[in-house]
């Protein structure tokens, strides 16, 4: 196989596995876990939630999800500011970025339900009712989130190809891919 070749085939295999896992990492939870817990009840739900969301969630959830934001929005930028900027990477890359804010907006909605289980305590009729809101954003989350992972890697890819492509010197020069800088 032909080392352009190999490197495609491989980059083809890549992009599909992130793929696969950017979907069952986005909807896992409105898919698997939440019809479980509704199952269990909206008790036994507060009561993992606390423990997990709440516990270690608290510093996990945020860094991910704020720092997640801060640097797709910080490539979108430097990307803006490039030299080149062709339409086939530019919509990915923005698409990403606005997506990525959309997962925030939706956040905002579910983030306050999980937070209030520590205020309602153990009322089953206010559990159940939390239950059924954070199922709700959480779950409208879990498919933009998936699409937003769906545009990081499209322009993932747009972004490595455009590299590629400014870093492949004409064939006459005789000079290595690798020392050509971008």
């Amino acid at each position: 196989m032909k080392n352009r070749t190999a490197l495609g085939v491989a980059l083809c295999l890549v992009v599909v596995e992130q793929l696969l896992g950017t979907v069952v990492g986005s909807l896992n939870r409105t898919l698997v876990e939440m019809p479980a817990w509704r199952h269990l009840g909206a008790e036994a739900w507060a009561t993992f939630s606390r423990g997990a969301d709440l516990g270690n969630g608290t510093i996990l959830y945020p860094l991910a999800g704020i720092g997640g934001l801060a640097l797709i929005l910080a490539a979108a930028i430097v990307f803006r500011l490039g030299p080149r900027r062709p339409w086939y990477v530019a919509v990915p890359v923005y698409g990403a970025a606005l997506l990525a804010i959309c997962v925030m907006l939706t956040t905002t909605q579910a983030a306050p339900i999980m937070l209030s289980l520590h205020r309602i305590g153990d009322d089953p009729r206010a559990l159940e009712k939390a239950f059924e809101g954070f199922y709700r954003w959480d779950s409208i989350r879990a498919v933009v989130g998936m699409l937003e992972g769906f545009a990081e890697i499209w322009a993932l890819v747009a972004l490595s190809s455009l590299a590629f492509a400014m870093k492949t010197p004409p064939q006459d020069q005789g000079t290595s891919a690798s020392s050509v800088d971008l």
